[in-house]
């Protein structure tokens, strides 16, 4: 099971690398040679080994890791803050980035606009009868599947686009589109919390015996 989730990730973060560029070509009408074998390996190095490598080690400090509980959901944070922090700094730090405020505004309404399309489409997906997935199931649906970090986005990026002067500006809709969905999901988090209580009290509900008169 394990080996099938690492192969599925491999998959999944890799195929950036073609459909990147196929964006970039489609909306911007500009291309370059993209070196994929040094790019693979990069990727490799900087994906897939440490997810192996956190898999085995995590087998042999499991019992460990049960007893002293480190604080992973703090140090995580605390990470993920300033790999967030020192993005900003080098992309709007860079001279090669030309970004007027008026474009910057239409990036973020759109980037909310996408954002709210995605999680409303997977929400309808979701909850489509022929779907048979659960209220839990949907929540965590809308939030992961729209999901996208800083964390491995802009490594990709720097990895696929090394040495692109216009990298900066390529970087600003990732680092838009990651402060929008925790905000998105920040605020929608008490009404779907109330729609999936609700729903699962009425399928409880309805799968209750009826009682005969």
């Amino acid at each position: 099971m394990k080996l099938i989730m690492i192969i599925k990730t491999f998959i999944f973060y890799f195929q950036g690398i073609v459909v990147t560029p196929l964006l970039l070509l489609l909306f911007l009408g500009s291309s370059s040679s993209v070196p994929f074998t040094s790019i693979f390996s990069q990727l490799f190095m900087t994906v897939v080994v440490p997810l192996i490598i956190g898999q085995i080690v995590r087998r042999y400090i499991k019992d460990w890791l049960e007893r002293k509980k480190p604080p992973f959901g703090a140090i995580s944070s605390c990470v993920l803050l300033m790999i967030i922090y020192t993005t900003f700094c080098d992309t709007f730090s860079n001279p090669n980035i030309d970004l007027d405020t008026f474009s910057l505004v239409v990036i973020v309404f759109i980037i909310f606009f996408i954002q709210l399309a995605f999680m409303l489409l997977t929400f309808l997906f979701a909850t489509s009868k022929k779907s048979g997935f659960t209220p839990a199931d949907t929540v965590a649906i809308v939030f992961c599947s729209t999901h996208k970090s800083l964390t491995l986005g802009i490594p990709m990026l720097k990895i696929v686009f090394a040495g692109y002067e216009h990298l900066s500006l390529i970087s600003v809709p990732l680092l838009i589109y990651h402060p929008a969905q925790i905000l998105l999901g920040s605020v929608l988090v008490p009404t779907i919390k109330s729609w999936m209580l609700a729903r699962q009290k009425a399928l409880k509900l309805t799968r209750q015996p009826k009682v005969p008169l």
